[in-house]
């Protein structure tokens, strides 16, 4: 009897390109774990009068399914391409800042459509995903995977952190595709990162604050739904929805000049321009000093300042910023990101 072991577990991943919904074989390993793996089933209960006090009388049936997948981990410097590749927008073609002295250096950026849909039916709509995952006992597949929400946090000494909801189809027994490894990529020590505030779009990164941010988390529900209808199939058979969104900001800051600054924009209304400058320690090219980073940029305004709390003798306060719509910048937020990653396998 084979029995399925936690040290087994891995998860792999293909992109299906311009068919989004058909299943794939898997090009990468993605690192990071699974914390759920599970198929949301509706179940409909008939209600009937049959004479017996049972509740349930075994007719119940299956009127819908989609599979439901949570992916966390530490961030890096590859897998953060397909994190914001399936939660902002798809289609992006990464620059090289400089190819001669920095052929390694691939800076690819990521900011939704505000005046169309972002959804995988669009031209530069979010990419989709097939996930093969499991262990030793049994591998699964799950086609059709779109983020519908995306974390990023981090925290006094230790690695930026991420979590990802991911739908998808179904799942499906599979057999995991062989001959993948392990691609080698950079973590990001919240140590490492910079925190600028500034008063523009254009103006952004320009202003360091330090000592000022001491935790943030970063979280972007991106307003995607499946729809089901009379198709055929008991599965969604299009992500074609999409609503508002926003970034929702929460910043522990130490309480300082810097924060009495933000304070006082959050009493009178006014939008302030965040960078959190997530980055590497080693360099893409030699002697380039181009580490490898993600620059979470935003238009913003604070919605909470409450009382100042405590951390560790410091006095700091924890704050509630939502992205805006700034129309100079023509932009609520971006995401940015320096890998050594040309191309999404």
């Amino acid at each position: 009897m084979t029995t399925g072991l936690r040290a087994f577990r891995r998860i792999q991943v293909g992109s299906e390109g311009a068919t989004p919904g058909t299943a794939v074989a898997a090009t990468e390993v993605l690192l990071g774990t699974l914390g759920t793996w599970m198929e949301n089933r509706t179940i409909v209960q008939p209600e009937e009068d049959r004479n017996n006090l049972s509740r349930h009388m075994a007719d119940a049936f299956v009127a819908g399914k989609e599979g439901a997948l949570v992916w966390t981990g530490l961030l890096n410097s590859r897998h953060v391409i397909y994190l914001l590749s399936m939660t902002i927008r798809g289609n992006v073609t990464p620059t090289q800042p400089d190819p001669t002295n920095e052929p390694l250096a691939y800076l690819w950026t990521f900011a939704p459509s505000l005046t169309g849909p972002n959804t995988p039916d669009q031209a530069n709509g979010i990419e989709t995903y097939t996930i093969e995952f499991g262990d030793n006992l049994q591998a699964y597949e799950q086609e059709f995977c779109f983020a519908t929400r995306l974390e990023i946090s981090g925290r006094a000494n230790e690695g930026v952190q991420f979590t990802c909801d991911i739908s998808g189809r179904q799942h499906t027994d599979a057999s995991f595709t062989g001959s993948l490894s392990a691609q080698a990529v950079q973590y990001f020590p919240f140590n490492l990162a910079k925190f600028c505030v500034d008063t523009s779009g254009a103006g952004l990164g320009g202003t360091q604050k330090t000592g000022l941010l001491k935790a943030f988390t970063w979280t972007l529900e991106t307003e995607f739904r499946a729809s089901y209808g009379a198709d055929g199939t008991l599965y969604f058979y299009a992500v074609d929805k999409e609503a508002r969104k926003r970034v929702q900001l929460r910043l522990v800051y130490a309480r300082n000049t810097d924060a009495d600054a933000e304070r006082t924009k959050y009493e009178g209304n006014t939008t302030t321009f965040l960078r959190i400058k997530i980055e590497g320690a080693t360099e893409l090219d030699s002697e380039q000093a181009n580490v490898p980073y993600v620059y979470l940029d935003g238009a913003y305004e604070y919605f909470e300042w409450p009382t100042p709390g405590e951390e560790d003798g410091l006095s700091t306060v924890e704050v509630l910023a939502e992205s805006v719509y700034d129309a100079t910048w023509a932009k609520q937020f971006e995401v940015a990101a320096l890998t050594n990653l040309d191309a999404i396998p």
